[in-house]
C-alpha cells in the first residue's frame, strides 16, 4: 500500500479540554473531535490500513545557530505571527506535553510504524509522515476542529505534489522538536531526526 491509501490528519493544539483533530482518507472523512485518547485510537485504525501524514498545529521546530541578535525572531516564512510570540509560544508549550502522548499512543498501538519527515519520498505502508501545520487569520469564531479542517485542505496528498512541494516555513538550520520527541519516547534512536527538516502546511485567511 502507498500513496493510494494514505490518510491525511491533523490536530490542532489547545488546552487538554479544548483542542481539534480531523482524520480523512480512503476509507472515508471520520467523525471529528476534540477528544485525545478517541483521536489516538482513529489514527492508529488509519495506520492499519496504509500510510499516514499526521500535523500538529503547533510550532514543531525552532530555529538553531542564529546569532545572537537573531535568536528570537521569526521563522523564515512565520510572517507576522513568529514562533516565539505569545501565540506561538502557547502553543508550542502545550504541545511539548500533548504531541508525544499521542505519539506514545500510536507507537504503543502501531510498532511496526516507521516515523518520518521525508515529505517528498513516495510513503508506503507503514510510513507516519509527520509535519507541522500552520493557520492564521481565521478570527476567534473559527473552532480548533475547523482550524485542523483548513490546515488539511493544504496538505499535498499526491506524492507527485508533494515532491515538489515548498515548505511553507524554512530554515536553513533547525532543531526539530518532533524529532526530539520521537527519541524521547524511544521510537527512534535515529538522531539526525533532531536537524532534519520539517514541512509546515500553511493555510493563511483573510488578514482583515
Amino acid at each position: 500500500m502507498t500513496d493510494e491509501s494514505l490518510h491525511v490528519a491533523v490536530v490542532d493544539i489547545g488546552s487538554l479540554t479544548n483542542l481539534g483533530w480531523v482524520v480523512e482518507g480512503p476509507s472515508g472523512s471520520t467523525t471529528p473531535g476534540t477528544d485525545i485518547d478517541k483521536c489516538i485510537e482513529v489514527l492508529a485504525s488509519a495506520m492499519k490500513m496504509g500510510p499516514v501524514a499526521l500535523g500538529f498545529e503547533a510550532p514543531m521546530f525552532v530555529p538553531y545557530g542564529r546569532k545572537r541578535c537573531d535568536l528570537d525572531k521569526a521563522r523564515k516564512g512565520d510572517g507576522d505571527r513568529a514562533f516565539a510570540a505569545s501565540a506561538g509560544a502557547c502553543a508550542l508549550t502545550k504541545a511539548l506535553v500533548i504531541v508525544p502522548y499521542i505519539l506514545d499512543g500510536l507507537r504503543c498501538r502501531a510498532k511496526a510504524a516507521r516515523p518520518t519527515f521525508k515529505w517528498r519520498d513516495r510513503l508506503f505502508e507503514r510510513d507516519l509522515l509527520l509535519f507541522e501545520a500552520f493557520v492564521t487569520h481565521v478570527g476567534k469564531s473559527v473552532s480548533h476542529v475547523e482550524c485542523a479542517r483548513l490546515a488539511l485542505r493544504q496538505f499535498p496528498k499526491e506524492w507527485g505534489e508533494r515532491a515538489s512541494f515548498k515548505s511553507a516555513v524554512e530554515e536553513p538550520c533547525t532543531m526539530n522538536l518532533l524529532g526530539a520527541m520521537l527519541l524521547r519516547i524511544g521510537w527512534t534512536d535515529d538522531l539526525t531526526m533532531l536537524s532534519e527538516p520539517c514541512l509546515v502546511v500553511r493555510h493563511q485567511g483573510n488578514s482583515n
